[in-house]
């Protein structure tokens, strides 16, 4: 066997499974999967092994690899239950992974001059051995174990099993499969037909375009998929402030009626009281149970005011202390559509937290107050799920995370538009959110 039909057959094989594994290790599995990874893996390694090889050829080396690589996304389609896309775009980082290394390595061994005596150097026909010393060994090892294990620590994760994944930019996407094509290509080309003999400094350049191709091929191809999901993000937030300010128009209105029909109420059962013969404690009892309707809150600002209102209202009937030492007047440099953002996500987040737990820990605070040239706002209540963080930010516990977990983000984006500080913290299964925005800034 010869170093080319080594390469082809099993080295350039196990790279570009370890490099795709990389970036597929999250996604969902088939039924039966051990038995499909075990036959995939066999078939690809049978079906590279007995690909027909031509030496000296640039463009059958090429077509080559392709097809190789090909036959490793439609083997990763038969194990992932996933869409072909997302099985498409793990792979090509893969494989773009695979020659950022492969170009690393030559490159190492042509700056240190020892890349004559490598089998990796250029595809030959040469007599298989296949690391001439134990250094080039090592140097092949740590350069390939190093390069994966920062793309696994870097772009690995950010790739989710069950994620939605789009490119919106088309013209983007077929720019990195272009730099890819061009990279291998052209590569291809130098190695069988435009290699100087000896010459290093030639070696050492291309193997420095190579390399910068690949590194832009990674940072584009997720810089795009990362920007999509943020734009979508930011849509889904924007959408959900939109519905806020209908709320919050509707949620005012509603309790605006609510109070002038109690306020009446109340009178109308004072003047039967008076008339009739309703013991005086009834009539005290009546107008108590009235007056759990009647919550209104006054805490100097309307927006605000409207906001505890409905909340509490919502907490009695879900027998649910709310406690609010609230300077609503400290607001003011904030837009009416923020405040019942902030506010309303804050309260809707704990309500739902404490919804589920016994009477005892049915309780929310809430403290707005000045500090200096500070506004502080906290928000406290207990909770009992395991919360998992993602930069600071707890993720939903619902299933459905598409339509889930933009309460915080929401409060997020409040904090940040008035230059405000975030903290959350889960000591004692309370969970405690602080807020502090600059009152001289604003």
């Amino acid at each position: 066997m010869t170093q080319f039909e080594f390469y082809k057959s099993f080295q350039f094989i196990i790279e570009l499974l370890v490099a795709e594994g990389i970036f597929l290790y999250n996604l969902s599995l088939r039924k039966f999967a051990v038995f499909r990874i075990l036959g995939g893996v066999a078939l690809t390694f049978v079906f590279s092994y007995f690909f027909p090889l031509v030496y000296n050829s640039a463009f059958y080396t090429s077509m080559m690899f392709f097809v190789l690589f090909a036959f490793t996304v439609l083997v990763s389609v038969f194990i992932f239950n996933e869409s072909w896309l997302k099985i498409v775009f793990c792979c090509i980082a893969g494989y773009t992974l695979q020659h950022l290394a492969y170009e690393f390595y030559n490159l190492s061994l042509n700056i240190m001059n020892v890349n004559a005596d490598s089998p990796m150097g250029q595809y030959g026909s040469q007599a298989l051995n296949i690391f001439p010393n134990a250094f080039i060994a090592i140097v092949y090892f740590y350069i390939y174990i190093v390069s994966y294990y920062f793309a696994w620590f870097l772009l690995g994760n950010r790739i989710q099993r069950g994620e939605k994944l789009q490119i919106k930019s088309i013209f983007m996407f077929m720019l990195v499969l272009v730099i890819i094509a061009v990279d291998i290509i052209l590569n291809a080309f130098v190695v069988h037909n435009l290699a100087p003999e000896g010459n290093r400094a030639y070696l050492i350049i291309v193997g420095v375009y190579n390399s910068v191709c690949c590194v832009v091929a990674l940072v584009l191809q997720f810089e795009l998929s990362l920007r999509y999901k943020l734009e979508e993000t930011l849509n889904t937030v924007k959408l959900l402030r939109h519905k806020e300010k209908e709320q919050y128009a509707l949620s005012k209105e509603t309790i605006e009626l609510i109070n002038i029909k109690c306020h009446d109420l109340k009178h109308q059962i004072r003047s039967i009281g008076s008339r009739s013969s309703i013991s005086e404690d009834s009539v005290k009892e009546i107008e108590n149970l009235i007056s759990i309707y009647d919550s209104t809150v006054r805490t100097g600002n309307e927006v605000l005011d409207v906001i505890l209102t409905e909340k509490k209202l919502h907490c009695t009937k879900k027998n649910i202390g709310l406690s609010c030492i609230v300077d609503g007047q400290r607001l003011k440099f904030m837009k009416d559509s923020d405040i019942y953002s902030l506010f309303g996500n804050l309260l809707d987040n704990a309500i739902e937290a404490v919804s589920a737990l016994d009477d005892g820990k049915r309780i929310i605070g809430l403290r707005v107050r000045a500090v200096g040239d500070l506004l502080s706002i906290n928000a406290h209540n207990y909770y009992e799920n395991k919360l998992t963080l993602d930069n600071g930010i707890p993720e939903t516990t619902k299933k459905d995370k598409q339509y889930h977990g933009f309460g915080l983000k929401s409060i997020q984006y409040v904090c940040d538009k008035y230059g405000g500080d975030l903290s959350i913290n889960t000591q004692n299964n309370v969970f405690t959110v602080n807020i502090l925005f600059p009152l001289a800034a604003n």
